[in-house]
């Protein structure tokens, strides 16, 4: 069964399915719980991730009984409930876990370790610890999206959307988080590229839609006219940056970027309020780091065997705005998450990669 701890929904999460494998039994009793730890299952992201993740674990087995731990991006709640989680040993337990902050990921790794289990690590990993060099037996890979190059491919569509001239405001996720700041950095190297667009402010809205409304409200106020854009770090500061827009009649005049790939901001860009995001696969996400601490749990990889790039590396992304959103939807929509079985994944566990994760990018 699986079991949801501190969710408030998991909106339709999709139920288990039980396949077929040539994995042995002894094998499948190795991994009995799975723990995932998330930022919150409010965004649509994150649900997708767990998602994923379930099908991959389930369709090895669905007796694996899942957790689903809720940081709220705050890394000291995740490192308190992983604790309770490892208490006791964890010679069983596989986790799948975005830490909130690169303060708690060394802590969190090290109570793997201590517990005997495996664990992959999502988005925030400390620019001088790997899991080749720090709890090297249980932490299996850091997996990410290049936050960088989301940043300048959104950065960019704002600055041809404005014909290379204007002013915008820019919404930050969590100060001292490296996804948080490589996607301003990104936006940066795509305005040095656009000098016409001038960026008239920066404030930080913790990833949360309800923030950025509020702060977007203060920049009509501040700047008025003069407002021509907003870089959203995610979709759900976006969104919270349309809505404040919408109050004003501005939706639409002022252009709104995210950075997360969600139907919801798709959907506002079918409507042309919102300009673009990106699609990260979160499904894949989920998929593919759960696949890889299964196979580390059961033997299927040798950790000792991997090349860095193996344990480190990004997954592939792209573009969405006007041009393809109605293909990336129909996609979305249509999404067979039977494609997602460890026996499929088995084959290449690296087949999403988009190459290892750069030396300075986890500052």
């Amino acid at each position: 069964m699986l079991q949801i701890n501190r969710v408030k929904t998991i909106l339709g999460l999709a139920g288990a399915l039980a396949i077929s494998l040539a994995t042995s039994e002894a094998s499948a009793a190795q991994v009995k719980r799975f723990f995932i730890g998330v930022g919150t299952m409010s965004a649509e992201n994150w649900v997708d991730f767990v998602k994923g993740a379930s099908q991959t674990i389930h369709s090895v087995d669905p007796n694996v009984q899942i957790t689903v731990l809720q940081s709220d991006f705050q890394g000291q709640k995740l490192l308190s409930d992983i604790s309770s989680a490892f208490a006791g040993g964890c010679g069983d337990c596989i986790a799948l876990v975005d830490t909130a902050s690169i303060a708690f990921t060394k802590a969190i790794v090290e109570k793997a370790q201590e517990a005997g289990a495996k664990i992959v690590t999502v988005y925030n990993r400390p620019e001088d610890n790997h899991p080749w060099d720090t709890a090297s037996d249980a932490w299996v890979a850091n997996i990410a999206f290049d936050a960088t190059q989301i940043g300048y491919m959104t950065g960019k569509s704002l600055c041809d959307a404005l014909g290379g001239k204007g002013k915008i405001a820019a919404l930050g996720g969590v100060p001292d988080n490296p996804p948080a700041k490589r996607r301003l950095e990104g936006l940066d190297k795509a305005l040095k590229e656009c000098p016409g667009v001038e960026l008239l402010d920066t404030r930080f809205a913790n990833w949360a839609a309800t923030e950025a409304q509020s702060v977007t409200r203060g920049w009509i106020t501040r700047f008025g006219d003069d407002l021509n854009g907003v870089f959203g770090s995610n979709d759900a500061m976006g969104m919270g940056a349309i809505a404040a827009l919408r109050e004003n009649g501005l939706n639409g005049k002022v252009k709104v970027t995210g950075g997360d790939g969600t139907v919801a901001y798709w959907e506002l860009i079918t409507k042309g309020d919102a300009l673009s995001t990106v699609h990260d696969d979160n499904f894949n996400f989920g998929a593919y780091g759960a696949a890889l601490a299964y196979a580390a749990a059961v033997g299927d990889v040798k950790l000792d065997q991997l090349t860095h790039a193996q344990r480190d590396f990004y997954l592939k992304q792209k573009l969405v705005d006007a041009k393809n959103v109605g293909g990336v939807l129909e996609g979305y929509r249509n999404v067979d998450l039977t494609k997602l079985s460890y026996q499929v994944l088995k084959q290449d566990f690296w087949a999403e990669s988009a190459g290892q994760i750069g030396q300075g990018d986890m500052k």
